[in-house]
């Protein structure tokens, strides 16, 4: 519950997340603070915000209640039935594309597994695995990395455009042609793909607009605002008035499941790993 009022900023969120009234969840914090013998949340104009010594508990609070639900999702194994909570990260376009044939498959299976699905960006989903908020993330290749990452497909980056930009005579676009174009991306730290296309022919063009969600990008490119470079699977999933082309070179993001150890996943965890590297094509 002290987590959950940290992570939301709020008691009364976090009361809600379990069933219980705000009164109920600051009578449990101050139980636990007198327990622990120090203050553990500052109220702010937002909500709570963590005391200085609960920073310093939260990371041993999180690997109590990962360990606490590795020992049930065990129990659960040996038993022959799989039950717990899976803590998820994902970008939009895999939680377009991949999320709902996972949770349609775990519930029609394994209705007891419940999923906690947040959607984040590229830095964020890296963070909250280190810190042990998320048991697997959604994501492309981090290369090099604190965390393990497990491929699952390539996906290729597309150039998209309107009919305002004489483009759609290539069947493969140059990228060393898109430096004289004005361009829409994603902030670097939600989806760095992009970025990286540009990084390779060494040059980053003029950018006039950056969000952090394709569909947001993709929205603004149908307006005539600029270019964009998209994964593939956003843009079969958000239909529009745009035409798009592979780019030459070729360029794909590796799309897969990072998580922090798979020494260390539980039963389920290592369950859903094993049906998307199976199923997602």
């Amino acid at each position: 519950m002290l987590l959950a009022a940290i992570d939301n900023g709020s008691l009364t969120r976090a009361g809600q997340i379990y069933g219980y009234t705000q009164s109920a969840v600051t009578q449990m914090m101050h139980a636990m603070e007198e327990e622990t013998g120090f203050p553990l949340l500052i109220k702010n104009n937002k909500g709570v915000e963590p005391t200085q010594e609960a920073r310093m508990l939260m990371p041993l609070m999180r690997q109590i209640l990962n360990l606490e639900e590795k020992l049930e999702q065990e129990k659960a194994e040996i038993l022959g039935m799989h039950k717990g909570t899976v803590r998820v990260g994902s970008f939009v376009s895999t939680s377009i594309s991949w999320l709902p044939q996972v949770l349609e498959y775990f519930q029609q299976n394994y209705p007891d597994v419940e999923f906690r699905i947040e959607e984040l960006g590229h830095d964020e989903m890296i963070e909250r695995l280190n810190d042990g908020s998320l048991d697997i993330a959604l994501m492309s290749d981090p290369g090099s990395s604190s965390i393990e990452f497990i491929p699952v497909l390539e996906d290729p980056m597309m150039v998209v455009f309107t009919d305002k930009y004489d483009l759609s005579s290539y069947d493969y676009v140059p990228v060393d042609v898109l430096r004289d174009y004005p361009f829409i991306m994603t902030y670097r730290e939600y989806d760095s793909d992009p970025h990286y296309v540009f990084e390779k022919a060494g040059f980053m063009p003029e950018v006039r607009y950056y969000s952090r969600d394709d569909s947001a990008v993709l929205s603004m490119v149908q307006k005539g605002l600029g270019l964009a470079i998209l994964p593939e699977m956003t843009l079969e999933e958000v239909p529009g008035r745009y035409e798009s082309r592979m780019l030459d070179p070729e360029a794909y993001r590796t799309l897969g499941i990072g998580i922090k150890s798979m020494k260390e996943a539980g039963p389920l965890t290592r369950a859903v790993i094993k049906y998307i590297k199976d199923n997602i094509r």
